[in-house]
């Protein structure tokens, strides 16, 4: 307070008595006129010189507020205990000696006012609902886990009532807008919410502009990563998420269908259409230095819109607008390119055969040379990942045109492979069994799962132009033309021993892969759950068949894996005779055979290999037959 004429007010209202006392006993007290808000407004003796500190409720801060703004003296706010809201938005001390000296001590400076409907604005207003941009940041550390926790319960509870609607919004500039949203959050500078933390950096107390935040979450999924964003996510980057758009502009035109509530401070005070307005340096405000930070000296008349995640389309607009969906919609445009891709590679054209032809027999080769870097090199050359994928996006969408041609490609490669590898078989003078081969006549629970994670990972590279290329990858770590192979050189062999492992390695992966791609591209958003559900169930369905023998392997498996690490490399003591075990193989027949080497310094009698095997069952618990060849070492 450095003018000598200047005169100083505490204006309290009526639930300020306590706070009038505590200002009287203050050390400032000599300084104040104390007066009493309804007096005060009658009285018009108040220049442009004098100072006015205001204690009261929200609406007769605003009258007071309305007064400065006519007659030109400056304004400061007391806050009381329980208006915390105040006290964080205009950063106003704690101690109550503080807050005095700093409304009495700082010099005045223009703030800007936010209004709705020629009505003032303190700290934010919010038209329809947007949880948890309203509520307080948690992003500035000062909240706790556990309230962190309760605000993420408390907006999750509201999923079931939020809803899109549509919005029409017009800018300063006459920009307009169409969208739709749940809510919308107005601010003209920083009140300590989840909605001025994200809009940080384009936030000022005295440029002019008003900033609106418009939550639209696609879907489920969308709104709970937004909430994990805004809530837990301690980030410094400065971009907006999906879900929020951004619009900063002297004026908003606010419409909407049907109309929204609009809250203003807390306080419900009408229905859309409203038009926001800023009227810059509408008043001479003091405060602490904390809240003038947010001054910036730079100044534009230039409109902010970020508006790309939000719906924008009518198609875009009418999907949302229903029952917040589980998974987001993909867009029109992005829906008919890769329906377009789909389609094209779910047809049989000469190329197809091709390759399909080629491949199989690089395969055929590769397992009859033993060679991995072969059957890898035929794995890159076969084309049948495409019409698999087209066929998983014909399941999700249940369209029979898509579906049966894609089914009918994957079928001619499929007798491309058997019948191409068998011919091979047939014809050349080979009938030995090589590790490659054996390699794919084990199928079990674990092909299916890397048949799932290859499922995903193809729509997904199908639906990414960056990295489409990965589909070479996801063809490697599936392999389904070796399986046929192995499968044709069953038929070659007249082998239903080979031919029958194979070929369900083969059904595992089809089967895995489908499913899963279907799965993926549901939660992208290629088709509503309700139109996926038939498709899904019939393709969750064989998936469950396929598992049963998938089950019966993967539980020999596991229990050969335990015979296997309770003999090799282990020593035995029979006679005084040391046995070291080496190259244990099983076979499966009406009693386990167990095939081994045995590592001795001396052969062993038939009453010691009695012995011996007598000891392993002891340990085994189950019955078997025993072949050994026995090697001295010495």
């Amino acid at each position: 307070m450095n003018d000598a004429t200047e005169n100083v007010y505490f204006v309290y209202g009526k639930q300020c008595e306590s706070i009038l006392e505590e200002v009287s006993k203050s050390r400032y007290a000599t300084l104040l006129s104390s007066a009493f808000i309804d007096d005060f407004l009658k009285d018009e003796a108040v220049s442009n010189s004098d100072r006015v500190i205001i204690c009261g409720s929200t609406g007769e801060i605003k009258q007071v507020l309305k007064k400065a703004c006519q007659q030109g003296f400056s304004l400061a706010f007391l806050a009381q205990k329980n208006q915390n809201t105040l006290r964080s938005t205009f950063e106003i001390p704690k101690d109550r000696d503080e807050s005095l000296r700093v409304a009495l001590e700082s010099e005045p400076k223009p703030l800007d006012l936010l209004y709705v409907n020629n009505e003032v604005v303190l700290w934010g207003a919010v038209v329809g609902d947007a949880p948890p941009l309203t509520y307080s940041s948690a992003v500035d550390g000062k909240i706790s886990l556990g309230e962190r926790y309760k605000l993420l319960i408390n907006a999750c509870k509201k999923l079931k009532h939020l809803k899109q609607n549509k919005i029409k919004l017009t800018t300063a500039k006459s920009q307009e807008i169409n969208t739709a949203a749940s809510g919308i959050v107005i601010i003209e500078h920083d009140n300590h919410t989840g909605a001025s933390s994200l809009a940080q950096e384009y936030l000022s107390v005295n440029d002019g502009k008003l900033s609106a935040l418009l939550l639209s979450p696609a879907s489920i999924a969308d709104y709970l990563y937004y909430l994990y964003v805004s809530i837990f996510k301690k980030s410094k980057n400065t971009s907006f998420p999906d879900s929020v758009g951004f619009i900063k502009s002297e004026s908003l035109h606010i419409e909407s269908s049907p109309p929204l509530d609009v809250m203003v401070d807390g306080e419900q005070l009408t229905q859309t259409p409203v038009e926001f307005v800023v009227k810059k340096q509408a008043v001479q405000f003091v405060a602490s230095e904390e809240f003038w930070k947010e001054v910036k000296n730079e100044s534009s008349d230039k409109e902010t819109l970020k508006m790309s995640g939000l719906p924008v389309t009518s198609e875009e607009v009418s999907y949302v607008q229903e029952t917040l969906p589980l998974f987001t919609h993909a867009s029109e445009n992005r829906y008919k390119d890769l329906f377009a891709d789909l389609r094209k590679q779910g047809k049989t054209e000469p190329t197809y055969v091709t390759l399909m032809f080629l491949s199989t027999i690089l395969a055929t080769v590769g397992l009859f040379l033993n060679s991995a870097s072969v059957v890898i090199g035929a794995m890159l050359l076969a084309p049948l990942m495409q019409p698999i994928v087209s066929t998983a996006m014909g399941v999700l969408r249940n369209d029979q045109s898509l579906l049966f041609g894609s089914m009918r490609t994957v079928l001619v490669g499929v007798l491309i492979a058997l019948f191409s590898a068998a011919a091979i078989a047939f014809l050349l003078p080979l009938e030995n069994l090589t590790a490659e081969i054996s390699a794919r006549l084990s199928p079990s629970l674990l092909d299916l799962m890397v048949a799932l994670a290859s499922g995903v990972a193809a729509a997904y590279a199908q639906n990414n132009e960056k990295i489409v290329g990965s589909l070479a990858g996801v063809s490697i770590a599936v392999a389904l033309v070796p399986p046929l192979a192995t499968a044709g050189i069953g038929l070659g062999w007249m082998s239903m021993d080979i031919f029958y492992p194979a070929f369900l390695l083969f059904i595992t992966n089809f089967v895995g892969i489908v499913f899963a791609a279907s799965l993926t591209f549901l939660m992208m958003g290629f088709s509503p759950i309700k139109r996926a559900k038939k498709g899904l169930t019939y393709a969750l369905a064989i998936s469950l068949v396929v598992a049963i023998p998938l089950y019966l392997s993967f539980t020999t498996m596991a229990f050969d894996s335990r015979i296997l690490s309770t003999l090799e490399q282990r020593e035995y003591v029979v006679s005084g005779k040391t046995i070291q075990i080496e190259n244990v193989v099983l076979k499966h027949a009406d009693v386990l055979i167990v095939k081994c080497d045995f590592i001795v310094q001396e052969t062993l009698s038939q009453k010691e290999l009695v012995e011996f095997k007598q000891i392993l069952q002891s340990e085994l618990d189950m019955p078997f037959a025993l072949e050994v060849v026995q090697r001295i070492r010495f």
